[in-house]
């Protein structure tokens, strides 16, 4: 029988009744299971960074072009949006699945790890979702509808570590949520969830906010195991050659790997530049946020494409 939508709103607004006071609680009372502690820490933590490493672009920490509003999406994305939204919305979409899945036939969870040693289930834990963190991010750039909301992401023409959360809301609303249906199957209780979550945010949290860090290291062979500076930046470059793009990881690069995405030019020379061809978006907020509605109903195909894909396509206009 199909869940009522009535008893997904009911459960939607009672969850959301909840959700402020808890993040306030969060940030109120920091520990090391705590995810804000995480992420306040790798904030402070990455801006040093910048400040006392060499540089990978000539240009300044704060003084940037982006930078304050970079800022201003660490704390609406990670702060704001949450607190108004995001949590709620995932945990809906955890009781449509759970419940979705029991209307037919299909009882959660299909396999209980619980009886596994707790480290055994914490590796379990992780490549599942890193996994999923490097399929949804696959999916921002391989699917059209979800590429003009990762855009916004992409459009940045300089980095650092606040750039991080500077990405369009719909991101988490429709792909992050999903992250989640996973470990409804493997029968993880929430408390445990969240538990390995604040490990595994730890972990991530300081590599993805690093992998922005304008900072100059040669990471060597690490650059095949982590995610780093050196492979996310031509994750963000236009000078690539794939039109999808390369280096979707969050942690592992194994996936990149298995999936051929990992891309990392031998030659030092090569540098990356940052951005998309043919910027269109705007440069505000405001704008940023409309960006993706006005272009979702125009006629126009805006697919991810790379400045040698543009070049391609003006030679063989040429040759005709």
């Amino acid at each position: 029988m199909a869940l009522a939508y009535d008893s997904i709103a009911n459960f939607f607004s009672n969850v959301q009744a909840n959700v402020g006071p808890q993040v306030a609680k969060l940030i109120k009372h920091p520990s090391w299971t705590n995810p804000f502690t995480a992420l306040f820490t790798v904030w402070i933590v990455a801006f040093i960074l910048e400040h006392t490493l060499p540089k990978m672009k000539n240009y300044p920490v704060v003084g940037r072009k982006g930078f304050w509003l970079d800022i201003f999406y660490l704390f609406f994305i990670d702060i704001l949006f949450g607190i108004i939204g995001f949590f709620a919305v995932t945990y809906t979409v955890e009781y449509i699945f759970i419940h979705g899945m029991a209307s037919v036939g299909v009882k959660i969870p299909v396999m209980d790890l619980s009886v596994l040693p707790k480290v055994v289930q914490f590796l379990i834990f992780f490549i599942v979702m890193d996994f999923c963190q490097f399929f949804a991010h696959y999916l921002l750039h391989r699917v059209e509808f979800f590429w003009k909301f990762h855009k916004i992401h992409h459009a940045q023409e300089t980095l650092g570590f606040a750039s991080t959360r500077h990405f369009h809301f719909g991101e988490y609303l429709v792909l992050r949520p999903l992250g989640w249906i996973p470990f409804g199957v493997f029968g993880f209780s929430d408390e445990k969830y969240l538990y390995f979550y604040a490990i595994y945010m730890w972990i991530a949290y300081s590599l993805v906010f690093f992998s922005h860090c304008n900072v100059k290291i040669n990471f060597g062979i690490l650059n095949r195991i982590f995610i780093t500076p050196n492979t996310h930046y031509w994750h963000h470059a236009k000078n690539i050659p794939r039109r999808y793009g390369v280096n979707y990881a969050s942690v592992l690069t194994i996936w990149d790997f298995l999936f051929g995405s990992f891309y990392l030019p031998d030659d030092p020379k090569t540098q990356p530049i940052l951005g998309v061809p043919n910027n269109d978006v705007p440069a505000n907020f405001v704008g940023q946020t409309w960006y993706p509605f006005k272009t979702l109903f125009s006629r126009k195909k805006d697919r991810q494409s790379s400045v040698l894909d543009t070049k391609k396509k003006g030679k063989a206009e040429t040759k005709k």
